[in-house]
């Protein structure tokens, strides 16, 4: 088995590139956080998402017939 030396990383070069944001005051250097996932609730809940199930499954069994075909 071969050993690794970790010289690896010393060998990369980026060519003076830097990764440095400007920090504004208040702000955290750029970074945004992803909006919140819209939950279901309800009374109509489950029949989102059986809706949603079965139009996966339709999706799935096309691209299986497509796949198929390319064969």
């Amino acid at each position: 088995m071969a050993q690794f030396d970790g010289s690896a990383a010393l060998k990369l070069d980026f060519g003076g590139m830097t990764t440095t944001i400007p920090a504004l005051r208040g702000s955290r250097g750029g970074l945004r956080l992803a909006p919140a996932a819209a939950t279901l609730s309800g009374p109509d809940k489950y029949k989102v998402l059986e809706h949603r199930r079965r139009q996966a499954q339709i999706r799935a069994r096309h691209l299986l017939e497509l796949m198929e075909e390319a064969e």
